[in-house]
């Protein structure tokens, strides 16, 4: 029986088939360029053409082929924040760069639109998870290339940092770690153990730019993937991986010194921040950075509701010292510009992926591992880092959200995950999505 949207001509059909072909290839080149090209001056305008590329050719596609989206509680939950986020606008103290970071949240909402509407199967998840795994070793390629080998190392035996004269060294140190952890799913799930070289490779650029963070980041998705992937003893397992993790963590302090190993001394002084005692390793950055989240939680606690305006952190921040600094914390960022009413929102979106991911993971559904570590460790990481405007961060609020609502190749088209907030139609899928099954 012929499907009620299956076209009917094969011409059309093959015109059709560009058209997701092409916006593929150009989501691909764009997820390629984010790791290089958009950082530099002369060359970004590449990553642009990339991008409106694959925003004009998803359209289309979605407009021809009626492809089926879900509107689930992500996609509400991320379109309300924008529009409040638009609201608070109107009461900001300051109008300084307002309009910009306005324009960006639309701008990120339509980049998770986009990811949305071209992961319709398990094929197109593969596809673009393989994009962010290439994308970033071309990146490492790039980096080692243009530093050399001796010169990072160079630069790891005396404290220097690379990555700022390509990236951004902190940005490097979560792309790496993206990496690291599509490496280790690829090496423990689907046996790819050649991915070990780019393990290798990741984790030497993280080393080079110094982001301690980075490292944190690793040993909390290497004890998540060991846990996630035990059936049995979890517990057993958790306690020898918490063991070893203490103690690394001794290791590092009992030798850490500037003079002897100045990376140990880095990681060393991510721990002491810890301690009262105002120990010898302190590190000024990261006081400044506890300073700033303090100042930002007593912003909050004066406006806990609706919050201050986009870019209002920064406005306060530089009444008291000169300078507009962000809060290095996108908590801090959320509450100081937003209120509680913008952080529900936000961080509701944590919310419903881990309530869908959890069930997933008890059933043993294929990639819930690698989706539900990844949601963890970008949670973790928002600690520390300013992601309310990053693409990377709406990047897989996308992809969790995609792959939550799509079918996979090894359910034989049954349907998952009823969601109370989605479409009860089932959206047409091509024959050749299923394994050769017969729509």
């Amino acid at each position: 029986m012929t499907h009620p949207m299956r076209l009917e001509s094969p011409q059309l059909e093959k015109k059709y088939g560009f058209f997701k072909l092409m916006s593929m290839v150009f989501l691909t080149l764009f997820i390629y360029s984010m790791y290089v090209l958009a950082y530099s001056e002369r060359l970004n305008f590449i990553s642009d053409i990339f991008f409106l590329g694959a925003i004009a050719f998803s359209l289309l596609n979605f407009i021809i082929t009626k492809d089926g989206f879900k509107f689930d509680y992500s996609f509400f939950s991320l379109l309300l924040f924008v529009m409040y986020a638009m609201l608070t606008t109107f009461w900001a103290p300051s109008d300084t760069g307002v309009t910009g970071f306005i324009s960006t949240l639309v701008q990120l909402f339509g980049f998770y639109l986009m990811i949305r509407i071209n992961i319709q199967d398990e094929k197109d998840l593969r596809v673009v998870l393989w994009a962010i795994y290439v994308g970033t070793v071309i990146m490492c390629l790039y980096t080692v290339s243009y530093y050399g080998v001796g010169e990072i190392i160079s630069r790891i035996s005396v404290g220097g940092r690379i990555g700022q004269e390509i990236n951004q060294s902190n940005g490097m140190g979560i792309y790496c770690t993206v990496l690291n952890i599509l490496s280790l799913y690829y090496i423990m799930m689907e046996k790819k153990y050649w991915c070990l070289i780019s393990l290798v490779l990741s984790s030497f650029v993280m080393l080079g730019a110094g982001s301690r963070k980075s490292f944190l980041l690793m040993g909390v998705a290497l004890l998540l993937l060991f846990m996630f992937k035990s059936k049995n003893g979890i517990a057993f397992r958790f306690m020898a991986i918490a063991a070893v993790l203490i103690v690394a963590i001794y290791l590092v302090l009992e030798f850490a010194d500037r003079e002897s190993n100045y990376f140990l001394f880095r990681i060393a002084q991510v721990f002491e921040i810890f301690q009262d005692d105002g120990g010898t390793l302190r590190d000024d950055s990261l006081l400044t950075r506890s300073g700033m989240i303090q100042y930002g939680l007593e912003l909050w606690s004066d406006n806990p509701v609706f919050g201050y305006g986009p870019e209002q952190y920064e406005y306060f921040y530089s009444l008291l010292h000169g300078v507009r600094r962000p809060p290095h914390s996108t908590f801090i960022q959320v509450l100081v510009g937003y209120g509680s009413i913008g952080f529900v929102l936000f961080y509701g979106i944590y919310g419903f992926v881990y309530t869908k991911l959890i069930p997933m993971l008890k059933n043993q559904r294929k990639y819930s591992i690698l989706m539900l570590t990844l949601a963890v460790v970008f949670l973790i990481n928002d600690i520390g880092a300013n992601m309310l405007n990053n693409k990377y961060l709406y990047l897989f609020f996308a992809i969790y959200a995609a792959y939550i609502t799509i079918r996979l190749d090894d359910e034989k088209g049954e349907m998952l995950n009823e969601d109370p907030y989605s479409s009860t139609e089932i959206p047409y899928q091509p024959d050749t999505h299923m394994s050769g099954a017969e729509g």
